[in-house]
């Protein structure tokens, strides 16, 4: 039954238009708030892919955010690491002032 809750429970949520929440991070596969409505949230998470990605993506370290988009998340093993430019983009598309991520400080 916790599983069934969880898989039930919003992916992320939007605050005010100000704030993109969610536990992981970004996706390349994020382009609009709305592209998260369209998921699937009643299924079992995928070790790859959008859905995946919201629950356990991380940015990537100074050195390499801002010269990558997008890489591989060698430590989850599943998922991406994100960079700064992506955020960016998704922050200006979007309107929004700030992405608060609640997996990671």
């Amino acid at each position: 039954m916790f599983i069934d809750a969880f898989e039930a429970m919003p992916i992320a949520a939007d605050v005010n238009g100000d704030y993109l929440c969610m536990h992981g991070g970004i996706s390349p596969d994020l382009h609009n708030r709305s592209d998260i409505d369209k998921i699937n949230r009643f299924i079992e998470p995928p070790l790859q892919g959008f859905l995946c990605d919201l629950l356990w993506s991380d940015p990537l370290d100074d050195k390499d955010a801002r010269k990558v988009r997008f890489g591989k998340n060698a430590q989850r093993e599943c998922s991406v690491k994100f960079g700064l430019e992506p955020v960016k983009e998704i922050l200006k598309r979007n309107n929004f002032i700030s992405i608060i991520r609640a997996h990671q400080v």
